[in-house]
């Protein structure tokens, strides 16, 4: 079972292996530049891991600013700051990073656009994103895993937009701003997928 959760929610698998909890906050201007900061935590156990070679692929999240500042590049964005804060038993990576349209944004999160995706149709830009596919509520030993390991985490997502929203989904409009906070938890053992959407 694999859980997909975007970096800014971001856009690499998550395995349940990792500890994570993130908090974007996303301006898309009138001339369609984004600019997006970052805050996420990560359990230190989970970078152990992806040194480990082979385990590398475990690792859900670019933790070095190398990484990361590459990976805007591809999408035609660029990384502006990046520090790491190391805590006792995690560490905090904030960045900031600009793209130059909508669509270069979705594809940082989401190279092969099936779990971000930005539309424009008509005059109507829309942007989804994908946060989970699901658990089986069968996955009993799964779920209580989750609600243990993801107990102290959130995923907080904020996206400003132009022009006041037409319509949405699984956020909390307020004048321009669309705004998602779950328990990790909770995104993590949703029984149904779930996702988010904003038009405007």
């Amino acid at each position: 079972m694999k859980h997909r959760l975007y970096w800014l929610v971001l856009v690499l698998p998550l395995f349940l292996v990792s500890c994570l909890g993130i908090d974007a906050d996303t301006n898309i201007a009138a001339d369609g530049i984004v600019n997006s900061t970052i805050v996420y935590t990560v359990s230190s156990a989970v970078a152990e891991l992806g040194k480990l070679g082979a385990n590398a692929s475990y690792l859900p999240l670019p933790v070095a600013q190398a990484d990361l500042d590459l990976a805007a590049r591809r999408a035609g964005g660029e990384l502006r700051s990046w520090s790491r804060k190391e805590g006792s038993d995690s560490f905090v990576v904030t960045a900031a990073l600009r793209f130059p349209s909508v669509a270069a944004f979705a594809s940082f999160l989401d190279p092969a656009g099936e779990l971000a995706r930005y539309e424009e149709t008509n005059g109507r830009a829309t942007l989804t994103m994908s946060l989970s596919d699901g658990v089986a509520p069968a996955d009993k030993d799964i779920l209580e895993f989750i609600q243990v390991a993801f107990s102290d985490y959130r995923i907080a997502i904020t996206l400003t937009v132009p022009r006041t929203p037409i319509a949405s989904q699984g956020v909390t409009v307020t004048g321009r701003s669309a705004r998602f906070n779950m328990k990790a938890a909770d995104v993590y053992a949703s029984p149904e997928p779930l996702s988010i959407s904003l038009s405007w």
